[in-house]
C-alpha cells in the first residue's frame, strides 16, 4: 500500500474531476491547456474555491467526470464541505464565492457521514491550494473497455504534459467507483514506449494564460521525472 492508497483508506483523498484533453487529429496535437492554466495557478498560488469530491473505500461514490487530479485533503484549506452538490460558483479571492449552506465543519465529518450511511451521491468539497497538495492523476475503470482506454490515454497525455510544467512525474491511479477502490498503474518505460507506438497523434499542445506563446512538444520526448 502506497502512499495515496493510505490516504484513501483514512477518508482523505480528494478526486477533482476534469475534461479529457482536446483530441485534434488535424494539427496532430492533444489540447493541454485547461489542466495547464489549472496547475499554473496552484504554482502560483492562486488556485482558489475549485469543487472536488472526496472519494471513500468501499463505498461507490460517483465523480462527475472520468479523469482528474487527486489531492491530499490534509494539504488543502477545505472551506467548503457538502454531502450533495452543493450548486457553488464563484470564487473567494475575488468575494463572489456562493453555494449552497455547507453540511459539515471538516471532512472526517463527511468522511464518516459516507461511510456510515453508503452514500454514493456525488458530495462537493471546495478547497484552496498549492500544487503540493496533488499525490497523483486518476481514470476511472469502466464497463467500456474502449472508453476506459480512452480514458487511460487522456490521463497519459496530462501526465506527459504535467511533466513538461512542473517537472513531476505524477503517479496514476485507476479508480473502480462500483467496488470503491483504487490501484496504481505502474507506467514503466516499456509502457510507456507501447502507448507512444499506439498514439495517432504526437505532440502536447497548452497556451496558458500567463504565455505569451503556445508550448508545444513531441510527447515521446518528454523525459520522466521523479515525484
Amino acid at each position: 500500500m502506497d502512499d495515496v492508497e493510505k490516504l484513501y483508506n483514512e477518508g482523505k483523498l480528494l478526486a477533482r474531476a476534469m475534461d479529457l484533453p482536446a483530441n485534434l487529429p488535424r494539427e496532430d496535437y492533444y489540447d493541454c491547456t485547461v489542466w495547464a492554466d489549472e496547475f499554473l495557478r496552484m504554482m502560483n498560488n492562486k488556485y482558489s474555491s475549485v469543487s472536488s469530491t472526496l472519494i471513500i473505500p468501499g463505498v461507490a461514490v460517483s465523480l462527475y467526470k472520468s479523469i482528474g487530479f487527486l489531492v491530499n485533503s490534509d494539504l488543502a484549506d477545505c472551506f467548503h464541505i457538502s454531502k450533495s452538490d452543493s450548486g457553488s460558483c464563484g470564487n473567494i479571492l475575488d468575494g463572489d464565492f456562493k453555494a449552497n449552506k455547507a453540511d459539515f465543519k471538516s471532512i472526517s465529518e463527511l468522511a464518516n457521514y459516507i461511510k456510515n450511511n453508503k452514500v454514493r451521491e456525488m458530495n462537493e468539497v471546495n478547497f484552496n491550494a498549492n500544487i503540493d497538495s496533488v499525490v497523483g492523476l486518476f481514470f476511472q475503470k469502466c464497463k467500456n473497455l474502449r472508453y476506459q482506454n480512452d480514458c487511460l490515454i487522456g490521463i497519459y497525455v496530462i501526465k506527459k504534459c504535467l511533466e513538461l510544467l512542473t517537472n513531476i512525474d505524477f503517479p496514476v491511479y485507476m479508480y473502480d467507483r462500483v467496488n470503491g477502490s483504487i490501484k496504481k498503474v505502474e507506467i514503466t518505460k516499456d509502457y510507456e514506449e507501447q502507448i507512444n507506438e499506439s498514439l495517432d497523434i504526437h505532440n502536447i499542445f497548452c497556451w496558458p494564460e500567463d504565455y505569451s506563446e503556445p508550448l508545444i512538444e513531441d510527447i515521446s520526448n518528454i523525459n520522466t521525472k521523479t515525484m
